[in-house]
């Protein structure tokens, strides 16, 4: 049992906590890649067919986020993240079984979907228990776990597939997440401060305020949050930031090479692009504790922006200097990353939180679903990536916009003294 007398705040372990499980959990999207080309290569799927299974995993969490958000509500980080590990873990194993394409959409279109959001959604979500003050600084530790797994798996994968084969690579990775998850997060996590005798962001009860207090008057269940123009400008949020960035993120490569840029300069080049989204993750976070939600989200918009349109623009091969710029963009990503589950928690505290999140991070799914589609589907029209990338300079402006329709500048001047 933890003592209530720790000589630390405990809040920071659960941060740390969370920043493992979804490094872990988002770890499945940053490395999916590797195992797109050997499905190709070895089952002779089409792309199209290929791609469907990732597709759907994205379209699912608009399904399985809520439901993952209202367990949470209910059972807790204890019971939910670990059956969230243990389901992800099964289903990337199962799909280094696959034989067809069916099979495919199910194991990882839907089992690992309902993984990463019992993962992920209760990660973010408990964060909002422990954390006023400084929780955009929290939520921006937790983001910058998602950047760094591509640096650390893409690595591990590339050498499990090389050593074992794709699938029996797959049943290994799987069980590193399972393991990784599952045993952690049932000892370790706690829902709330008052568990182990503290009080959100280590401030001593005696010092909370009432102005320190979050405000009753947003601790509405999911059905009353439906009707509220704040619910719906954060989904768009979401919905809107996730189509652009995974415009970008899918089709970044392909674009460059068509450029003639080689795949040794994209390696090193896109690498710089993952270290400055986990710089902008942290930066964004702390920020947004002291400049505001929307002030940071809106100009990590402007810097994400300015790196589309110049990548858009490249020249040819010998435009490094172009290719550059987008990466070290990467920082205005990051910044608005970090922001997408402290802005509702801020709108949203309360003991319904993780459905409202849930449902939030829904829109995520339909973004994710649609942008890379669309991009694809636009290129095969107009042979150019060109109002694909205008299409994701337009969405990441309307999810500026979102926010500060949604305004959580209004929520947070309750919390502050």
């Amino acid at each position: 049992m933890l003592s209530g007398r720790l000589p630390f705040f405990y809040g920071w372990v659960i941060v740390a906590l969370s920043t493992l499980v979804n490094l872990l959990a988002w770890s499945v999207r940053s490395s999916f890649a590797l195992f797109y080309a050997a499905f190709v290569r070895e089952l002779g799927w089409g792309r199209g067919e290929a791609a469907l299974g990732y597709s759907l995993s994205w379209l699912c969490l608009f399904v399985f986020s809520p439901l993952a958000g209202r367990l949470y509500d209910r059972l807790g980080p204890r019971v939910i993240i670990p059956l969230g590990g243990l389901l992800l873990g099964t289903g990337l194993a199962l799909t280094g079984q696959v034989r067809a394409s069916w099979q495919y959409d199910l194991t990882f279109g839907v089992l690992v979907a309902a993984g990463m959001a019992g993962v992920m959604i209760p990660a973010a979500a408990v964060l909002g228990q422990w954390f006023v003050r400084h929780r955009g600084t929290a939520m921006g530790f937790i983001s910058a776990g998602s950047s760094v797994s591509a640096v650390l798996f893409y690595p591990l994968n590339t050498w499990l597939i090389a050593q074992l084969g794709w699938r029996y690579a797959l049943a290994v990775y799987g069980l590193i997440v399972a393991l990784g998850i599952a045993p952690l997060a049932a000892c370790f996590y706690r829902r709330h401060p008052s568990e182990v005798g503290q009080t959100p962001d280590g401030i001593p009860e005696e010092a909370v305020g009432v102005a320190d207090e979050p405000c009753q008057q947003w601790e509405l269940p999911l059905r009353c949050a439906l009707r509220t123009p704040q619910l719906w400008a954060v989904f768009a949020m979401w919905g809107l930031g996730v189509i652009g960035y995974q415009i970008m993120t899918t089709h970044q490569v392909a674009h460059a090479l068509a450029q003639g840029f080689t795949p040794a300069t994209l390696a090193w080049v896109f690498s710089l692009a993952g270290a400055c989204t986990t710089l902008g993750n942290l930066l964004g976070g702390a920020l947004s504790d002291r400049w505001g939600r929307e002030w940071v989200f809106s100009l990590g918009t402007a810097i994400a922006i300015a790196g589309v349109v110049r990548f858009a623009a490249l020249a040819g091969a010998h435009d490094t200097a172009g290719l550059l710029f987008y990466a070290l963009a990467g920082v205005g990503f990051g910044m608005r990353i970090a922001l997408l589950a402290a802005i509702p928690a801020d709108l949203f505290h309360g003991p319904y939180f993780g459905a409202i999140l849930g449902f939030a991070n829904g829109g995520g799914g339909l973004g994710g679903f649609i942008g890379p589609f669309l991009a694809g589907l636009l290129y095969d029209l107009t042979g150019t990536y060109q109002l694909a990338f205008t299409i994701s300079a337009l969405a990441l402006a309307g999810a500026a916009v979102s926010v500060w329709i949604a305004a959580p500048r209004r929520a947070r001047s309750r919390t502050r003294r």
